[in-house]
């Protein structure tokens, strides 16, 4: 059915090869975003001294 609208299958290893790429490309785009997230914190975090 979807073959038909020239939508390629992937089955068996190939898929489990392209699916572990985009895994691999997802948790890259996540590790940037948290690093910018924490470069920006640590420039604004101010340090606090404590009173006795």
């Amino acid at each position: 059915c979807w073959d038909q609208v020239g939508e390629r299958v992937i089955e068996g290893p190939e898929m489990i090869e392209v699916t572990n790429e985009k895994v691999a490309v997802a948790k890259e785009k996540l590790k940037e975003a948290r690093t910018h997230q924490n470069s920006y914190a640590d420039k604004h975090r101010r340090s606090l001294e404590f009173q006795p």
